[in-house]
């Protein structure tokens, strides 16, 4: 990523829930919640910039449902090929 970056947020990828990859720095938030695509269920990726005790961003998905979904358990562990 470039000078500053810290993450990437992609859309138009479906995927079952929101995740990421690469140890969190790329994010993959369209949940395909249109009938037309796969009828998810939608969330949303929160982002509180600076919010963590040591003042690095924390992030959260919410659900419908209320609930707050620490980012460290929507995290894709890579497989080597």
């Amino acid at each position: 990523l470039g000078h500053g970056v810290e993450r990437m947020v992609m859309g138009h990828t479906p995927q079952r829930n929101i995740n990421a990859a690469l140890k969190g720095k790329a994010w993959r938030v369209d949940v395909g919640a249109s009938k037309g695509v796969s009828g998810g269920i939608p969330e949303v990726m929160e982002i509180i910039h600076e919010g963590g005790a040591n003042g690095e961003d924390v992030i959260n998905i919410l659900t419908v449902d209320g609930k707050r979904i620490p980012s460290a358990e929507r995290q894709i562990i890579e497989i080597p090929f």
